[in-house]
Protein backbone atom coordinates (compact mmCIF):
# COMPACT_ATOMS: atom_id res chain seq x y z
CA UNK A 1 0.00 0.00 0.00
CA UNK A 2 1.28 3.43 -0.75
CA UNK A 3 0.31 6.64 -1.78
CA UNK A 4 0.09 7.97 -5.43
CA UNK A 5 2.71 9.16 -7.10
CA UNK A 6 1.03 11.26 -9.47
CA UNK A 7 -0.22 14.60 -9.01
CA UNK A 8 -3.33 16.26 -9.12
CA UNK A 9 -3.15 18.45 -12.57
CA UNK A 10 -1.74 15.48 -14.04
CA UNK A 11 -4.37 13.04 -13.31
CA UNK A 12 -7.37 15.37 -14.18
CA UNK A 13 -5.77 15.96 -17.57
CA UNK A 14 -5.52 11.94 -18.10
CA UNK A 15 -8.84 11.43 -17.23
CA UNK A 16 -10.38 14.27 -19.12
CA UNK A 17 -11.67 16.08 -15.78
CA UNK A 18 -12.37 19.86 -15.26
CA UNK A 19 -10.02 21.67 -12.55
CA UNK A 20 -12.64 23.25 -10.72
CA UNK A 21 -15.12 19.51 -10.85
CA UNK A 22 -15.93 17.68 -7.17
CA UNK A 23 -14.96 13.91 -8.31
CA UNK A 24 -16.32 11.24 -6.52
CA UNK A 25 -14.69 7.84 -6.95
CA UNK A 26 -16.10 4.66 -5.59
CA UNK A 27 -14.01 1.35 -6.08
CA UNK A 28 -15.95 -1.67 -5.41
CA UNK A 29 -16.56 -4.42 -7.73
CA UNK A 30 -20.35 -4.57 -9.13
CA UNK A 31 -22.32 -6.61 -6.87
CA UNK A 32 -25.39 -6.18 -4.71
CA UNK A 33 -23.86 -5.93 -1.34
CA UNK A 34 -21.46 -3.40 -2.64
CA UNK A 35 -24.11 -0.69 -1.83
CA UNK A 36 -24.06 1.17 -5.43
CA UNK A 37 -27.64 1.36 -5.57
CA UNK A 38 -27.62 3.16 -1.94
CA UNK A 39 -24.80 5.36 -3.26
CA UNK A 40 -26.98 6.50 -6.66
CA UNK A 41 -29.95 7.20 -4.43
CA UNK A 42 -28.07 9.11 -1.72
CA UNK A 43 -26.60 11.20 -5.05
CA UNK A 44 -30.10 11.82 -6.17
CA UNK A 45 -30.76 12.98 -2.84
CA UNK A 46 -28.14 15.51 -2.91
CA UNK A 47 -28.27 16.51 -6.47
CA UNK A 48 -29.46 19.71 -5.99
CA UNK A 49 -27.23 20.80 -2.90
CA UNK A 50 -24.07 19.53 -4.85
CA UNK A 51 -21.69 21.75 -6.68
CA UNK A 52 -22.87 21.73 -10.43
CA UNK A 53 -20.02 20.46 -12.16
CA UNK A 54 -19.22 17.27 -10.16
CA UNK A 55 -18.69 13.43 -11.56
CA UNK A 56 -18.87 9.74 -9.27
CA UNK A 57 -16.14 7.63 -11.13
CA UNK A 58 -17.38 4.16 -10.89
CA UNK A 59 -13.99 1.91 -10.70
CA UNK A 60 -15.01 -2.41 -10.55
CA UNK A 61 -15.80 -5.33 -12.75
CA UNK A 62 -19.03 -6.08 -13.47
CA UNK A 63 -20.33 -9.42 -12.07
CA UNK A 64 -23.80 -8.67 -14.00
CA UNK A 65 -25.15 -5.61 -11.67
CA UNK A 66 -24.03 -3.01 -13.72
CA UNK A 67 -27.22 -3.03 -16.34
CA UNK A 68 -29.41 -2.66 -13.17
CA UNK A 69 -27.13 -0.02 -12.15
CA UNK A 70 -26.69 1.82 -15.29
CA UNK A 71 -30.68 1.93 -15.30
CA UNK A 72 -31.25 3.09 -12.17
CA UNK A 73 -28.80 6.39 -12.63
CA UNK A 74 -30.54 7.37 -15.89
CA UNK A 75 -34.10 6.64 -13.76
CA UNK A 76 -32.88 9.38 -10.97
CA UNK A 77 -31.09 11.39 -13.78
CA UNK A 78 -27.72 11.19 -12.34
CA UNK A 79 -26.19 9.25 -16.10
CA UNK A 80 -24.36 12.74 -17.10
CA UNK A 81 -22.31 12.43 -14.08
CA UNK A 82 -21.44 9.05 -13.54
CA UNK A 83 -18.51 7.30 -15.52
CA UNK A 84 -18.58 3.56 -15.50
CA UNK A 85 -14.64 2.65 -15.77
CA UNK A 86 -15.05 -1.16 -14.78
CA UNK A 87 -11.82 -2.91 -13.93
CA UNK A 88 -8.55 -0.66 -14.68
CA UNK A 89 -4.87 -0.64 -13.39
CA UNK A 90 -4.20 2.82 -13.36
CA UNK A 91 -6.00 3.15 -10.18
CA UNK A 92 -3.14 5.91 -8.36
CA UNK A 93 -3.78 8.52 -11.02
CA UNK A 94 -8.15 7.57 -10.66
CA UNK A 95 -7.47 8.20 -6.49
CA UNK A 96 -5.16 11.11 -7.28
CA UNK A 97 -7.52 12.97 -9.63
CA UNK A 98 -10.90 12.50 -7.06
CA UNK A 99 -11.79 14.77 -3.92
CA UNK A 100 -13.95 12.01 -1.65
CA UNK A 101 -13.83 8.76 -1.59
CA UNK A 102 -16.86 6.32 -0.61
CA UNK A 103 -17.15 2.90 0.20
CA UNK A 104 -20.84 2.26 0.92
CA UNK A 105 -21.14 -1.58 1.39
CA UNK A 106 -23.67 -3.66 3.44
CA UNK A 107 -21.07 -6.10 4.43
CA UNK A 108 -17.35 -5.82 4.24
CA UNK A 109 -14.56 -7.54 5.73
CA UNK A 110 -11.23 -5.23 5.37
CA UNK A 111 -11.20 -3.15 2.65
CA UNK A 112 -8.16 -2.81 0.41
CA UNK A 113 -10.15 -0.38 -1.39
CA UNK A 114 -10.40 1.88 1.40
CA UNK A 115 -6.64 2.02 2.75
CA UNK A 116 -5.91 2.80 -1.25
CA UNK A 117 -7.98 5.87 -0.59
CA UNK A 118 -6.62 6.77 2.64
CA UNK A 119 -3.03 6.17 1.65
CA UNK A 120 -3.80 8.92 -1.48
CA UNK A 121 -5.01 11.32 1.03
CA UNK A 122 -8.55 11.14 0.00
CA UNK A 123 -11.66 12.18 2.32
CA UNK A 124 -13.44 8.59 2.89
CA UNK A 125 -16.99 8.24 3.50
CA UNK A 126 -17.59 4.07 4.72
CA UNK A 127 -20.55 2.34 6.16
CA UNK A 128 -20.18 1.04 9.70
CA UNK A 129 -19.67 -2.57 8.93
CA UNK A 130 -16.83 -5.14 8.66
CA UNK A 131 -13.69 -3.51 9.74
CA UNK A 132 -14.80 0.03 7.81
CA UNK A 133 -14.71 1.78 11.17
CA UNK A 134 -11.35 0.61 12.32
CA UNK A 135 -9.66 2.02 9.28
CA UNK A 136 -11.52 5.06 9.28
CA UNK A 137 -12.20 6.75 12.28
CA UNK A 138 -15.08 8.34 12.28
CA UNK A 139 -14.92 12.49 12.03
CA UNK A 140 -11.33 11.82 12.36
CA UNK A 141 -9.97 10.15 9.32
CA UNK A 142 -13.20 9.98 7.29
CA UNK A 143 -16.85 9.78 7.69
CA UNK A 144 -18.79 6.68 9.07
CA UNK A 145 -22.33 6.01 8.02
CA UNK A 146 -25.01 3.39 8.93
CA UNK A 147 -25.09 1.06 5.89
CA UNK A 148 -28.19 0.46 3.37
CA UNK A 149 -29.21 3.92 4.33
CA UNK A 150 -29.03 6.85 1.48
CA UNK A 151 -30.63 9.58 3.40
CA UNK A 152 -27.05 9.78 6.41
CA UNK A 153 -24.59 8.89 3.39
CA UNK A 154 -26.06 11.75 1.56
CA UNK A 155 -25.52 13.99 4.49
CA UNK A 156 -21.81 12.95 5.12
CA UNK A 157 -21.42 13.52 0.88
CA UNK A 158 -23.01 16.77 1.36
CA UNK A 159 -21.11 17.94 4.42
CA UNK A 160 -17.21 17.15 2.50
CA UNK A 161 -18.97 18.74 -1.11
CA UNK A 162 -18.98 22.25 1.36
CA UNK A 163 -15.51 22.17 2.38
CA UNK A 164 -12.90 21.77 1.08
CA UNK A 165 -10.71 22.71 4.17
CA UNK A 166 -12.38 19.58 5.64
CA UNK A 167 -11.62 17.50 3.15
CA UNK A 168 -8.01 18.19 3.20
CA UNK A 169 -8.11 17.82 6.86
CA UNK A 170 -9.35 14.16 6.80
CA UNK A 171 -7.66 13.79 3.78
CA UNK A 172 -4.43 14.18 5.65
CA UNK A 173 -5.38 12.31 8.86
CA UNK A 174 -6.36 9.34 6.70
CA UNK A 175 -2.61 9.37 4.98
CA UNK A 176 -1.02 9.28 8.48
CA UNK A 177 -3.31 6.46 9.96
CA UNK A 178 -3.41 3.86 6.99
CA UNK A 179 0.58 4.47 7.17
CA UNK A 180 0.96 4.32 10.94
CA UNK A 181 -1.68 1.63 11.33
CA UNK A 182 -1.61 -0.41 8.25
CA UNK A 183 1.52 0.07 6.18
CA UNK A 184 3.93 -2.57 5.41
CA UNK A 185 6.44 -1.62 8.00
CA UNK A 186 3.52 -2.09 11.12
CA UNK A 187 2.10 -5.29 9.61
CA UNK A 188 5.88 -6.96 9.47
CA UNK A 189 6.66 -5.61 13.06
CA UNK A 190 2.90 -7.44 14.31
CA UNK A 191 4.04 -10.71 11.94
CA UNK A 192 7.14 -10.88 13.56
CA UNK A 193 6.02 -10.05 17.34
CA UNK A 194 4.18 -13.29 16.48
CA UNK A 195 6.70 -14.99 15.43
CA UNK A 196 8.59 -14.17 18.50
CA UNK A 197 5.51 -15.05 20.97
CA UNK A 198 5.28 -18.45 19.34
CA UNK A 199 9.19 -19.35 19.37
CA UNK A 200 8.87 -18.17 23.28
CA UNK A 201 6.48 -20.25 24.05
CA UNK A 202 7.43 -23.41 22.12
CA UNK A 203 8.88 -26.36 24.37
CA UNK A 204 12.71 -26.35 24.39
CA UNK A 205 12.90 -30.18 24.21
CA UNK A 206 11.38 -33.64 23.47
Amino acid sequence: MAGSQIGRAEARTRWNLRAEQLVLVVVANLIPYKGHADLLEALARAAELLPRCWCLLVVGRDDGYGAALRSQAAHLGLDAHIRWLGSVEALDSILAAADIGIQPSHEEGFSNAILEGMAAGLAMVVTDVGGNPEAVVQGQSGLVVPPRDPAALATALLQLAASIELRGQLGAAATVRATACFGLPRCVAAYAAIYQQVLAQAPTSY
